[in-house]
């Protein structure tokens, strides 16, 4: 009651305030007095002190029959005075709602009658209880017409008032659809025998499906039956509404009636309509399963195999919300099943209530296929680690053929202890072995003083070529788990320094500047120049790798020098094409500056492979002085089908596509004449005409 008198003022100050905010809210303190006195006058966004007040008022005049009657009789009459605003009629109609008696209906049922206070007047009828309000609101039935008409409908079924049924049986046949609505609403609202009556009279009428403004209200009153405990007559109407050729909604609601019904005797029908031909019983079922006591979920669980497919899996998982570790052995019975759901069902149920034993069936799953796998290694996921990381060990090491799985939910559960032997199977030359472990290092290792120095031992080890080149994809991966802005080369200086790999210092060298380039550093640099000066000239090779894999632009020059003076053909190419990886790389140089020095480049390459490169590189430099450029060589038979690549990527920037369609035009129509790709022809095509 509290909080209804709570909502209802909060009411009356929203409505009295007139959507909220039209001037400041003083709410001064004001006597009770002043504030009748005040009341009649009030307009929408005035100081709301004579609301506040009067309310106050009214809740202090509750306490005694006889200061409620004096204190809604004052309001009742302030409404008959001609000077009282419709913003006060609206607040004292709200007030009337809480403090109303019998007293006050003929003042309101005069409001109930004008448009402009129908309203306000109807909700303070609704609220006031006695034969009083009910006379005026039933004659009201009778009288009014449209939009005021349905609120007193309304009004009547919020009521309950069963003597209106016969007039709402009469609105019910009304040519106003909405009227007519209402009325069946308010029918079913009302409930009983009599609009039961009426209601299920018209529904046999209309035959099926039953229209959804007679199932509706019909429904309602089954429930009202219902929860009177006369089962009969509301058995009689879900029946009727749960037969085949109802709509779905309506059907599956008196279904689920009908099993309520059922009372103590409803986990028999839980039970029997599991296993029902009609998929809407099953479904019902399959909601009401938590009502199930243990025993009969065991009973379930022990024919499982007589249920549908659905039911088995709404069972199932019921059961492993219930009955818990008890579930096993169903969970390892399940995955011996020659059905792939109740594989699957089991599967996920050894890993949510699984034992110690459950870690090596669902290992062996992991070659059982894609989804019974993908299953299986999220079961293992939600088994206790210190159970289930062991036996994924052994599984590593002992079973090759699961070894990407079992790696994949290692990396998962972020097992530390998976970093030794993944090294030991990332040393195998098999790419099959090492491409897998090498992955999951990459997600494992740390960039510190124990990880660095081992995956280095297996860097050492490893023949130059795709597997070395992997190994230094991994530490230069881990080394880039440290905080922006640490040299990632010094970690691995270190571990050189302070660790004994058990080969000789020059070995080392060779085997470590390529790695070190890729890292990048002053540090790494350091090391690589003085490589470059040896004379030693496996170590120079070393080293012009290195110099050669640096990852930004800090030695273009020195590139650019050794593509330039060094002896070696081998060195000069490679130090060229890195050149002019790092030449296109975002820098602080101006489009036009690194466009001088890409023609630059193209002077210096001794064969095609450098050539094609360079213009590959140029599309990059989104201006149209390099599509000109590019252009110049779509009449090279050697290097036109690379120019005409570069085009068109280029032509894929509006920006510069569109102001110079006049110059671009041309160019992509010779494109498309001696392109031998289609694909790109059709983008070139596409880019001139404007698509």
């Amino acid at each position: 009651m509290r909080l209804q008198q709570k909502q209802i003022r909060t009411l009356i100050l929203l409505a009295a305030m007139g959507a909220l905010g039209r001037q400041p809210l003083l709410a001064e303190k004001m006597s009770v007095e002043n504030a009748w006195q005040t009341l009649p006058r009030y307009e929408y966004g005035q100081d709301m002190a004579p609301l506040l007040t009067i309310d106050r008022a009214v809740i202090e005049a509750m306490r005694t029959p006889e200061t409620r009657s004096a204190c809604a009789s004052r309001l009742a009459a302030l409404l008959t005075l001609d000077e009282t605003t419709l913003a006060a009629r609206q607040a004292i109609c709200l007030q009337l709602r809480q403090i109303g008696t019998p007293a006050e209906v003929p003042v309101l049922a005069k409001l109930l009658t004008k448009p402009e206070t129908s309203q306000m007047a109807r909700y303070a009828l609704e609220s006031i209880p006695g034969q009083e309000s009910r006379a005026v609101l039933c004659d009201a039935l009778t009288t009014l017409r449209e939009k005021r008409l349905i609120g007193v409908i309304l009004s009547v079924a919020a009521r309950k008032e069963s003597v209106a049924v016969p007039i709402l049986q009469h609105l019910a046949d009304s040519q106003d659809a909405q009227v007519a609505n209402a009325a069946l609403w308010a029918l079913g609202n009302i409930a009983g025998d009599q609009a039961t009556h009426i209601l299920a009279h018209r529904a046999e009428h209309a035959g099926l499906p039953t229209p959804g403004n007679l199932a509706i209200p019909l429904l309602r009153c089954a429930n009202d039956f219902q929860r009177k405990g006369k089962t009969r007559q509301a058995e009689t109407i879900y029946t009727k509404l749960s037969q085949s050729g109802q709509e779905a909604g309506v059907r599956r609601t008196a279904l689920d009636g009908l099993l309520r019904l059922q009372g103590e005797q409803a986990s028999e029908a839980i039970l029997t309509w599991l296993s029902d031909s009609d998929p809407e019983r099953r479904r019902i079922a399959m909601g009401h399963l938590h009502a199930l006591s243990d025993d009969n979920i065991d009973r379930l669980l022990s024919h499982l195999s007589e249920l549908p497919a659905s039911g088995k899996l709404a069972v199932i998982d019921l059961g492993i919300a219930r009955r818990g570790g008890k579930m096993v052995p169903l969970a390892h019975a399940l995955v011996q099943s020659d059905q792939p759901e109740l594989q699957l069902a089991g599967i996920r149920c050894l890993g949510l209530v699984g034992d110690a034993a459950a870690s090596g069936v669902l290992i062996e799953l992991l070659s059982a296929g894609d989804d019974l796998s993908e299953a299986a290694q999220n079961a293992l996921l939600h088994l206790p680690p210190k159970e289930v990381i062991p036996a994924l060990l052994n599984a590593l090491r002992e079973h090759p053929a699961i070894r990407i799985p079992v790696i994949r939910v290692l990396v998962k559960l972020k097992s530390y202890a998976a970093i030794e032997p993944l090294i030991e199977i990332a040393s195998q030359s098999d790419p099959t072995q090492y491409i897998p472990a090498l992955n999951g290092l990459r997600e494992l290792a740390d960039p510190g003083k124990t990880d660095i120095p081992r995956l280095l031992k297996l860097l050492l080890k490893t023949e130059q070529g795709k597997h070395r080149d992997e190994v230094e994809k991994t530490i230069l991966i881990v080394c880039a788990k440290l905080p922006d802005g640490m040299d990632r080369s010094e970690r691995v200086l270190a571990s050189l320094a302070g660790s004994d790999f058990n080969g000789s210092e020059r070995d080392e060298t060779i085997q470590c500047l390529p790695l070190l380039g890729r890292l990048g550093g002053p540090n790494a640099l350091q090391r690589i120049q003085k490589g470059l000066a040896s004379e030693d000239s496996a170590v120079r090779e070393a080293a012009t790798r290195a110099l050669c894999n640096w990852p930004n632009a800090g030695v273009a020059e020195q590139l650019l020098e050794l593509a330039k003076t060094s002896e070696s053909p081998t060195h000069r190419r490679w130090a060229l094409r890195a050149y002019i990886r790092v030449l296109t790389l975002k820098s602080d140089r101006s489009e036009a500056k690194t466009l001088a020095l890409l023609k630059n480049s193209m002077t210096l390459a001794e064969g095609v492979a450098e050539k094609r490169l360079t213009l590959e590189r140029a599309a990059t430099i989104r201006t149209l002085e390099t599509v000109h450029w590019l252009a110049s060589y779509l009449d090279d038979p050697e290097l036109a089908q690379t120019a005409c690549k570069a085009i068109v990527e280029l032509a894929h920037h509006r920006f510069l596509r569109q102001p110079n369609m006049d110059q671009f035009g041309p160019i992509l129509e010779k494109v498309e004449r001696i392109s031998k790709d289609p694909a790109l022809v059709e983008r070139s095509r596409r880019y001139r005409l404007g698509l």
